[in-house]
């Protein structure tokens, strides 16, 4: 995909894109920050700060592995292999990663101070959420199978009060 490809499809001027983005990546990084603010506030609508953590946690593997498509293909772009992506654009999606994982993280222990095992542990999250898409897409695992297999990962990785 190009600058010219992007315009042509959106109907305006490579120069119009130009003004905003000085590249490719540069658009392409803003568009996926924007969805991943858009796909936070999904997450978080519907009063997802009342109840127990046990409750919260569950309420969002609920809402992450019903998705829709494209914001599956997201987060499998983020979480995937970062090697497959421009080396230019590392930083800015392992930034991506740090926030989305810091997020989850203090969803799931808010009182904690986030360290790199705990972001580590978030990653693993993450990926099994991923797996778990797969799993449901081939028919091998329910939604709430994959619900509650997700809540005993989590468990059996951070030491809560459930």
């Amino acid at each position: 995909m190009s600058i010219v490809e992007v315009a042509n499809r959106a109907g305006i001027s490579r120069q119009l894109v130009y003004q905003h983005f000085a590249d490719l990546n540069t658009l392409l990084v803003e568009v996926i920050r924007m969805r991943l603010v858009e796909l936070q506030s999904t997450l978080e609508s519907d009063g997802a700060r009342r109840g127990e953590i046990r409750d919260l946690v569950e309420q969002q593997l609920q809402r992450v592995l019903s998705l829709p498509t494209r914001d599956r293909q997201l987060m499998r772009n983020v979480f995937g292999d970062i090697t497959a992506l421009p080396k230019d654009l590392w930083p800015t999606i392992a930034e991506i990663r740090h926030d989305v994982v810091l997020r989850w993280a203090e969803l799931i222990d808010p009182q904690a101070q986030p360290t790199p095992l705990a972001f580590a542990k978030m990653g693993l999250i993450i990926r099994a959420i991923l797996g778990a898409w797969d799993m449901m897409i081939d028919g091998t695992l329910s939604e709430d199978d994959a619900v509650g297999l997700l809540l005993k990962v989590t468990e059996s990785l951070f030491v809560l009060p459930w």
